[in-house]
């Protein structure tokens, strides 16, 4: 999965140049940002269908960086890569599950509106960690599956941005356990 991210990525910076030749969008290009997440893993079907449970809510702390090219002059598609380091942490005596991290890389797609907006859509491979400790040893796991996010972005100046966006991520099974993960994020970042 790496390896295809790298391909897109290089794919969409030779490719930048003809676009650009035709003008007008100003949110292609490359892009990097800092992110500060509320994020709220979940797990579900443990005692039976359709059951949720909440391993809390806390703060995630990362970043993003993509490469967005101009389809035309109000829309951009390209490759994202985020990654955040979680503090969701439930404990009860002294057996403790913990969210490590979580990365993803997949399509970002965007339509300007008005002069500095732009509303976007992201799909794509997702990772989360977690690790559960108890009487001194603990075992860390991953699971991978797809995340989709939706969002705003606010353009400050000629280069700098803010965005909202919220999430959901489907990891599959961690232990045999079903784990999801909702965000909802704030992020400043720079287009270079």
């Amino acid at each position: 999965m790496k390896y295809l991210f790298a391909a897109a990525v290089l794919a969409c910076g030779l490719a930048q140049p003809a676009f650009a030749e035709q003008g007008g969008n100003d949110k292609a290009g490359f892009r990097a940002e800092a992110r500060v997440t509320l994020e709220t893993p979940t797990v579900s079907n443990i005692v039976e269908d359709d059951d949720v449970y909440k391993l809390g809510t806390k703060l995630a702390f990362g970043g993003e960086a993509g490469f967005d090219i101009a389809a035309s002059d109000k829309v951009v598609v390209g490759p994202y890569g985020t990654f955040e380091v979680s503090t969701v942490k439930s404990c009860e005596g002294g057996d403790c599950i913990s969210a490590t991290n979580n990365y993803a890389v997949g399509l970002h797609v965007g339509l300007k509106v008005g002069k500095r907006g732009l509303a976007y859509v992201k799909a794509g491979y997702a990772s989360l960690g977690i690790k559960v400790a108890s009487g001194g040893l603990s075992v860390t796991e991953r699971g991978n599956g797809v995340e989709g996010a939706v969002g705003y972005e606010q353009g400050f100046g000629k280069s700098f941005y803010g965005r909202l966006e919220f999430g959901y991520g489907d990891n599959g099974k961690i232990y045999g356990i079903d784990f999801q993960r909702r965000h909802a994020s704030i992020a400043l970042g720079a287009r270079i």
